[in-house]
């Protein structure tokens, strides 16, 4: 903390005051609580901690030989709040471990580019066309082939949810709906969803019948990486698809029926796609069910809690100190 020689925090007076004063027309007799509501700024202790809070969450994302990660998880397994650094880990949800060493950045990747070209992005077209396209592309696939249409969503309330439904033959063989509580984001319900809908499916008897098993999502993002390394949020569910897909090959099949492969295409979303709506459906009532079991947070989440967190304690603040009417 620095003093002004009567006492001032200057960090708390000074900085706040040339910040509000650069964005809106006051008076210099303006209360600085009032310029805080009035600008959107957060006072400079809870956006500090907002930082040291977002600082902690990217803590789960350090290889398993930093000592930070080390002297993270000794903190977490005595749960001692001996320090500003074991208070701040302690604050986080329990939560799951990424490993940026996972998968060398020298070593070869699919493009971006490839990758969306593989699952049929939208490359510059309208979602119309896309939609048209998608369907003219649906009618190729062989009907012994299997067809998962899998869907994340999220309530306004924050829960989450996923949701797969089973093609083959032309018929719905399954629909399945899932909970993920509070603690994932849209993205990872996505990437949940569609392990899922795999692993359903080759447990599914009439795989044996199936040469390719097709996965149909329409969040691009997760289409895009599903059979890529990960080094994010879900890293878990995406290398465990990508497990799943490299065993699809050596299924049990017919003599007759090829080895096949895993395929994945992109849906676009909200165009009236019936078998996509069923999946958006299944999402959407996995979000409303209530959860098994609890779960741990995943880094997407993380985030949003550090961010929540900080906006929470801004409103508290204003709600206790800020003049109604001025």
């Amino acid at each position: 903390m620095v003093l002004k020689p009567g006492g001032q925090d200057v960090l708390a007076l000074g900085l706040p005051r040339l910040q509000t004063e650069a964005v809106l027309l006051v008076f210099r007799i303006t209360p600085i609580s009032v310029l805080y509501r009035e600008s959107g700024f957060s006072p400079p202790k809870i956006e500090l901690d907002r930082i040291a809070l977002l600082e902690t969450v990217r803590l789960r994302r350090l290889d398993p030989y930093h000592p930070l990660r080390r002297r993270a998880e000794q903190v977490a397994s005595n749960s001692r709040q001996t320090s500003r650094f074991a208070r701040r880990i302690l604050a986080l949800p329990n939560s799951k471990q990424i490993n940026p060493l996972q998968y060398a950045p020298w070593h070869p990747r699919e493009t971006r580019e490839n990758a969306q070209a593989r699952i049929g992005a939208p490359m510059g077209r309208s979602k119309e066309q896309a939609a048209a396209d998608f369907i003219a592309f649906q009618r190729t696939i062989p009907s012994s082939d299997i067809i998962i249409f899998s869907d994340g969503s999220r309530l306004v309330d924050g829960r989450a949810g996923g949701g797969y439904i089973r093609f083959q033959a032309h018929n719905q063989f399954l629909r399945s709906s899932l909970s993920y509580g509070h603690r994932k984001e849209v993205f990872d319900a996505e990437a949940e969803a569609a392990l899922a809908g795999a692993q359903a499916a080759i447990a599914y008897s009439t795989a044996q019948f199936a040469t390719n098993l097709w996965i149909c999502l329409d969040n691009l993002e997760v289409a895009t990486r599903l059979l890529s390394p990960s080094t994010g949020s879900s890293q878990e569910a995406f290398e465990s698809f990508r497990t799943l897909a490299a065993g699809w090959p050596l299924r049990e099949r017919l003599p007759h029926t090829k080895s096949g492969s895993v395929q994945i295409r992109w849906v676009p979303g909200h165009t009236k796609i019936p078998e996509n709506e069923v999946a958006d459906s299944a999402a959407k009532e996995g979000a409303a069910s209530t959860l098994p079991s609890p779960c741990k947070s995943l880094y997407a989440s993380l985030k949003r809690h550090a961010k929540t967190q900080s906006l929470s304690a801004a409103q508290t603040r204003w709600q206790t100190i800020a003049p109604q009417t001025y």
